[in-house]
């Protein structure tokens, strides 16, 4: 490099968020809202696929929800403490047929470091994911 070569400007970091919710339309809202709000996205119905998306490519970020057919956030939320012990988790749970509460205090109890109560206002969801991001990187 020459001196007259203007320094070279850091790439810009985008964080890459996974998403397993089973109800389509709040999947499509969240994963819209968080890609408006800069964050790359990728969205599944639920936590059958997550390890083959984690082998594919490097996720930052792993919002699940509690109550899913298939296989369901806590499973997801255990397994995923044994396999990357350092990937932030946020739990997100609505309508379950026992008591919500519960499920989210699970879910923090396996290692989610954020829960969110269903219905929650899109800007509370990308204000976890900042403060999860970044706890996790300090």
């Amino acid at each position: 490099m020459s001196d007259s070569t203007p320094p070279l400007r850091p790439l810009p970091i985008v964080p890459r968020v996974l998403i397993l919710e089973d109800n389509a339309p709040y999947r499509e809202l969240m994963t819209e809202f968080l890609t408006m709000s800069g964050f790359e996205v990728c969205a599944c119905p639920d936590g059958r696929k997550v390890t083959s998306i984690l082998a594919e490519r490097p996720i930052d970020l792993v919002i699940t929800d509690l109550v899913m057919p298939e296989r369901d956030g806590l499973e997801t939320i255990t397994d995923l403490r044994y396999s990357h012990p350092k990937l932030p988790i946020i739990a997100i749970s609505g309508d379950v047929p026992l008591n919500r509460n519960l499920y989210l205090t699970l879910a923090e109890k396996l290692g989610a470091c954020r829960v969110l109560a269903k219905p929650f206002k899109m800007d509370e969801l990308v204000a976890a994911a900042r403060e999860a991001l970044a706890a996790s990187t300090a």
